[in-house]
């Protein structure tokens, strides 16, 4: 990918040796994003609008080629006038312009692009946007020792190793027992559950994390994210599906967290994400990973 673009306004120096900036995401309806703000540390040489351009086409090619389009941070550093740019590139330097390196946290992973920048022959501005090699995680990887905790018996021990997103994709599904419902006695009820099905990997729309519940008196649709933790992955709110209502949940509240438990088995640790009945426990082997 390199992409370019002409803008009718001109780079602007941001005097600070650090800048924090707060860039509003207008990005496409069919990018699967949604408009908010994202915050932004490190040194551009670009004015808020520009800068603004440059993170949504980057977020689109974030999208396309990696199914997500939720960016939790980003971070720019304008890079040296000897810089030797990754081909193939314009070269911005000879046509007045320069080159930086921004870097998006998006979905637990991390992605570097070279963004070139140079005054427009007509006036305002051009950006060209190529991705750099080296997608990684944000968290650590697997075999890496991580810090040591405190257990039970006072002994310090290392971490859990940190999983790769990847070890976590799937279909996950926990039925919630609501009872025996109606019928003159309550063995005469029929029995009412509400099923959860939570599918994360690509192919589960624009975050790769998608999470359900239907059933009694439940039909609920969203897109969420999905970020390793440690040894294990927390799952959080994007969007509702079209056919729910707004309000009960806010982009980025935490949902829940799935962790691996001693036996082979699966830990949820529910959070925003309530049960439908009041009996129902929070914590437990809930959800179970579908063959």
């Amino acid at each position: 990918m390199a992409a370019c673009k002409r803008h009718n306004h001109s780079m602007k120096l941001l005097n600070k040796k650090t800048t924090f900036i707060a860039i509003a995401l207008t990005v496409a309806a069919t990018s699967g994003a949604q408009t908010g703000q994202v915050s932004t540390t490190g040194k551009t040489l670009a004015s808020s609008k520009l800068a603004t351009d440059v993170l949504n086409k980057i977020v689109e090619h974030n999208r396309t080629q990696n199914g997500c389009a939720d960016v939790s941070a980003v971070r720019i550093e304008v890079l040296p006038r000897n810089y030797v740019p990754r081909q193939p590139a314009i070269a911005a330097t000879s046509r007045g312009g320069h080159f930086e390196r921004w870097s998006i946290d998006a979905c637990g992973s991390q992605q570097k692009y070279q963004v070139g920048l140079w005054p427009a022959p007509k006036g305002g501005s051009d950006f060209a946007v190529t991705p750099l090699p080296g997608h990684i995680m944000v968290s650590p990887k697997v075999g890496i020792p991580g810090p040591e905790t405190t257990v039970g018996d006072g002994n310090r021990r290392p971490a859990p190793a940190a999983t790769s997103l990847a070890a976590w994709n799937g279909r996950y599904v926990w039925e919630e027992s609501l009872g025996r419902i109606g019928g003159s006695t309550p063995a005469e009820g029929a029995a009412a559950f509400v099923t959860y099905t939570l599918a994360m990997g690509p192919g589960n729309g624009a975050t790769g994390c998608t999470l359900k519940a239907q059933g009694f008196q439940t039909n609920m649709q969203m897109q969420c994210t999905a970020t390793p933790q440690g040894s294990a992955v927390v799952v959080k709110f994007y969007k509702f599906g079209q056919d729910n209502g707004r309000g009960r949940h806010t982009m980025g509240e935490r949902l829940l967290t799935l962790r691996p438990d001693a036996s082979g088995g699966i830990t949820t640790n529910l959070e925003g994400l309530k049960p439908a009945s009041d009996a129902t426990a929070r914590n437990g082997r809930l959800f179970r990973k579908l063959a």
